[in-house]
């Protein structure tokens, strides 16, 4: 009985232990050099928001207006800077070309980082990097759904028959997770029944994990300044008109957040004209469980 008394004793210490732990410390080094291009963009934060965002939808790569230190800085030394200063807040000023630098950090709930099913009417996925599409929200259609009642559709642009017009979109997901931690992103996909058997349809989905040390992302961030943690092609089985699961699994390394971009490419042969509608449900961030 006393050994008894004294293993729970133990559970409850160890339980006790883990759930006060709130925070972890993550050193990284870091390159934030103070050379001119980094003090240019101290005073002109705000440049670094627009260097990084992405094209609207429908336009070319958006234009920069740069002043003559940003010029001669070129696009790899003025990607590195902004990726020290922005968001704002983000790093401590260093004094010389490589330091390590430790922040204290929270640690996110655990085993779930993201969990989005829709039926609360509240989730939210952002929807960027969209060509000729029509339409995307959260619609409530329990027939339609993979948990009922709601689900997230994407619709395309109708476009003359027999046209050849690729569709992509890229939908994307940030949020806060563990260091040093394995994770498993699950969503599933369907789409609508091919109009003519020879359309396209989704030929390709890539799921992409950036991993970030400054807080979690501005939804219409392009993070090329942020090398991807994993990067996985996920189009097995294909979509079609039955509720199909794709996952990929990653460690998150030093990184405590994260940036998920999954990306749909339909090849754009559409004999009818009609490009099928994608369904998305269930979209998930899971801590992976330890043997």
């Amino acid at each position: 009985m006393a050994f008894v008394n004294r293993l729970i004793f133990t559970l409850a210490a160890a339980v006790s232990l883990a759930s006060a732990q709130s925070s972890t410390t993550v050193c990284t080094l870091t390159g934030c050099n103070q050379d001119n291009c980094y003090r240019d963009l101290v005073q002109s934060t705000a440049f670094c928001a627009s260097f990084t965002a992405p094209p609207q939808s429908g336009t070319t790569v958006s234009t920069v207006t740069l002043n003559p230190v940003q010029s001669s800085c070129g696009a790899t030394s003025l990607s590195s800077a902004c990726s020290c200063l922005y968001p704002s807040g983000a790093t401590t000023l260093a004094t010389q070309a490589s330091i390590t630098q430790c922040a204290t950090l929270p640690l996110a709930p655990s085993p779930t980082a993201l969990n989005v099913n829709f039926e609360s009417g509240s989730d939210t996925i952002y929807v960027g990097r969209t060509y000729n599409v029509n339409n995307y929200s959260i619609i409530s259609d329990p027939s339609l759904a993979h948990s009922p009642p709601n689900l997230f559709r994407v619709t395309f642009t109708p476009e003359p028959p027999g046209d050849f017009d690729t569709h992509n979109l890229d939908i994307f997901a940030t949020g806060l997770m563990r260091p040093f931690t394995d994770y498993t992103f699950t969503f599933w996909a369907k789409a609508d029944a091919l109009v003519n058997p020879s359309d396209s349809d989704i030929d390709y989905i890539s799921l992409i994990i950036h991993g970030l040390k400054k807080g979690p992302a501005p939804p219409d961030l392009a993070l090329t300044e942020s090398p991807s943690t994993f990067f996985s092609s996920l189009l097995s089985p294909a979509i079609d008109t039955t509720w199909r699961r794709y996952q990929g699994s990653f460690n998150s390394g030093e990184w405590p957040y994260f940036y998920i971009i999954f990306h749909f490419n339909n090849g754009g042969y559409s004999y009818s004209g009609v490009v099928p509608s994608l369904y998305i449900d269930d979209v998930s961030l899971v801590q992976a469980y330890m043997d």
